[in-house]
């Protein structure tokens, strides 16, 4: 072979390697470094620590406990929570449209075991309790409108998000005085999920290792029936994304969703709406039992 085609047959070499090695995210000289300042790199990042740019399904899993705060009284921990939710994040124009759902259990606090009956300290009696089965819960994530933050330092990268909300109640005083808080529903999501910069640096990850964090503030919960009596609720919990999916998710809270509430445990594949809240989910319970039962409570 002579040396003029052995250095073609080099240099095909190597452009074939540069172009797979700019694909895949392979350590390349000169290659450009993750800038989280350039908002599409922003948003392919924050997709790939909280679902998957490759469109396949996603679980992830909160667990945590709820706090009562009433004025003049102390904090109390009320019930545990645990929650998996199935998302699939679907690309569009400008970002990711990603389609979720959620199903959540309350659970007690020493046995850690789901409760359908809860004993309401202020009311002095039991109460049914109604877990969370939000389907769906969608929302864009776009380059144009980035609604998370990043703070890094070395190979740890952090992205944020803070939800403040306030709009009309689904459940106004005047028709669920029981189960109302307000003719405003007022909370805030705070949002965190910590990653490496290692791994959204590898190109050919289209999903990487993430752990995180969920809290919220706001108002009792419907089937709480305290109504109008003061006070707040708090969430506090440690969320996971696991690596192989269902299989990293505790199994006594998957066998829970399976015997339960199966339809969860697989992640949506087209967008529906309007969204649903645990509040739109139980007007629809009250209203279902009133046309029933002829009630006006």
């Amino acid at each position: 072979m002579t040396i003029k085609r052995m250095t073609v047959r080099l240099l095909r070499r190597f452009t074939l390697f540069a172009f797979m090695a700019s694909t895949l995210g392979a350590p390349v000289h000169g290659a450009a470094r993750l800038d989280f300042a350039d908002p599409q790199q922003a948003i392919e990042a924050y997709v790939r620590a909280n679902g998957d740019t490759s469109g396949k399904p996603v679980a992830t899993w909160a667990t945590g406990t709820v706090y009562a705060y009433v004025p003049g009284e102390p904090p109390r921990p009320l019930f545990g929570l645990e929650v998996l939710g199935m998302s699939r994040f679907l690309r569009i124009e400008g970002g990711f449209q990603r389609l979720h759902k959620e199903v959540g259990y309350y659970t007690d606090l020493e046995t850690g075991k789901v409760i359908d009956r809860w004993f309401n300290p202020w009311l002095q009696r039991e109460v049914d309790v109604v877990h969370i089965q939000n389907d769906p819960v969608n929302r864009k994530f776009l380059a144009s409108r980035i609604s998370f933050r990043i703070n890094e330092t070395g190979d740890d990268v952090a992205f944020y998000r803070e939800v403040p909300l306030r709009y009309p109640n689904p459940l106004d005083r005047a028709n669920y005085p029981l189960y109302s808080s307000g003719d405003f529903y007022e909370a805030i999501e705070m949002f965190n999920t910590f990653a490496r910069r290692r791994d959204l640096e590898n190109r050919r990850l289209t999903s990487v290792p993430s752990t995180g964090s969920w809290s919220r503030m706001g108002p009792w919960l419907p089937w709480m029936e305290m109504g109008a009596h003061q006070g707040y609720l708090l969430y506090h919990s440690r969320a996971l994304k696991p690596v192989d999916g269902l299989a990293g998710i505790p199994a006594s809270l998957v066998e829970e969703v399976r015997r339960r509430h199966p339809a969860y445990l697989e992640a949506p594949s087209e967008f529906r709406e309007p969204d649903e809240t645990s509040w739109t989910f139980f007007k629809k319970l009250i209203d279902e039992r009133r046309r029933s039962m002829g009630a006006t409570r």
